[in-house]
């Protein structure tokens, strides 16, 4: 299989591709999963073959997951570990595992003499969306954790994984203490598919209380937070060099036109900094799914993506509603004054005694998570070949507040 063919209709297809599934009596060189549907259909994939890591695909961070999941799973988890598999496993697969295929693979490059031989996989089928790609959730026969597996399947899923891996590489390099962040353990293809495997969380990663906390720690991964205008800004710039004409760039140039003499901090970027995608441990917190992660990005737009992403994702409001949200977010976040560094530090690099904002106003940093929603979404039209399923709403939506403002 090649990263080449055409897209599958479903996440089940697509996995089925991936590690030639198939029915039939277990055989040298195969593993079996089962097939653990919900009311819509085939919900995941657990590694029947191995009885003690199957509960475990089910229970293992459990406790991060919101409470339907958690419901959910637990049940099927707990079923599969007192031995009360027929209740819960609708069918079974056979999944290649020999050599040539993405498990044998996988296989060696985790390969470790403190284990048994083997890998147990397992893997969710959710609604399979412009972003949706496998990911495998490995674990050793015994049930310990072994590794996350993202997999490039198409153009926006290979563009993703290798965002992911670039940002688990740099932070390798210049890792910070405040915050834990899963290794890269390879960054590899296979069959031409790009594939990025990632350490499990840490053992003792729970849940954070209410409320999302600062990036900060996100941000000095490149080094200091820079100052520029918006016109000279790389992250500014590369947008808007690659949207041809048409309504968004419209919508980038009253933008530009805006914050035409504004100076604000650029720095690195989570690009997902949402309560899903964050723990905390006893190390300090935890942050993983780098998949949109930049660098030189507004200061402060991971605190107001992620509350947009809440009132869009959570709360499943409209767009309009989401983007009132975010623009909320900024003003709060400008309000507090909170700095990307030391006062100290901040003198030092602006050659003043005042402290300079690293945000030029609430509007300034709306308007880029405007600019920065509207040209991901020309992206994955470009990478997918068709419009994201929300696009006109957005448009919509972006074309009414500017008219408001």
């Amino acid at each position: 299989m090649s990263a080449a063919l055409g897209r599958p209709g479903t996440a089940l297809e697509a996995v089925t591709d991936l590690l030639d599934l198939r029915p039939g009596a277990p055989r040298p060189g195969t593993t079996r999963l089962g097939v653990v549907a919900g009311r819509g259909g085939p919900r995941f994939l657990v590694p029947v073959s191995h009885p003690d890591a199957a509960p475990e695909v089910c229970l293992a961070y459990l406790g991060l997951r919101d409470a339907r999941t958690r419901v959910q799973r637990g049940a099927v988890g707990w079923a599969l570990r007192a031995g009360a598999e027929r209740l819960v496993v609708r069918d079974e697969l056979l999944a290649d595992a020999g050599p040539g295929s993405l498990l044998h693979l996988l296989e060696e490059l985790l390969h470790d003499d403190d284990h048994e031989p083997g890998l147990a996989v397992g893997i969710g089928l959710g609604h399979r969306d412009e972003v949706w790609k496998p990911t495998l959730q490995l674990f050793r026969p015994d049930g310990t954790p072994a590794a996350f597996v993202k997999v490039g399947l198409g153009p926006v899923a290979d563009q993703l994984v290798a965002t992911e891996a670039a940002a688990l590489a740099a932070w390798a390099r210049h890792p910070d203490p405040r915050l834990v962040v899963p290794d890269l353990l390879a960054a590899t293809t296979w069959n031409g598919i790009r594939i990025a495997v990632v350490a499990p969380l840490p053992e003792d990663v729970r849940r954070l209380p209410p409320g999302t906390p600062s990036a900060w720690a996100v941000r000095d991964l490149d080094g200091p937070p820079s100052c520029a205008a918006l016109a000279d800004a790389p992250w500014w710039t590369r947008r808007t060099e690659r949207e041809g004409d048409g309504p968004v760039r419209t919508l980038l140039e009253q933008i530009g036109d805006r914050h035409a003499d504004a100076t604000g901090s650029w720095a690195r970027w989570h690009g997902d900094w949402v309560p899903w995608n964050l723990a905390r441990c006893h190390r300090g917190l935890v942050a993983w799914d780098w998949e949109y992660s930049e660098p030189d990005a507004p200061v402060g737009l991971d605190e107001v993506h992620g509350a947009y992403q809440q009132a869009r994702i959570v709360e499943q409001q409209p767009i309009a509603a989401a983007l009132e949200v975010a623009r909320l977010a900024a003003e709060r976040l400008v309000a507090a004054g909170t700095s990307p560094g030391s006062p100290a530090e901040l003198r030092r690099r602006a050659g003043t005694d005042e402290v300079p904002s690293p945000f030029p106003s609430a509007r300034w940093l709306a308007d880029l998570h405007l600019a920065m929603l509207l040209t991901r979404s020309t992206e994955l039209e470009r990478l997918a070949g068709t419009p994201p399923h929300d696009r006109a709403e957005l448009l919509a939506a972006a074309e009414a507040g500017g008219r408001r403002r």
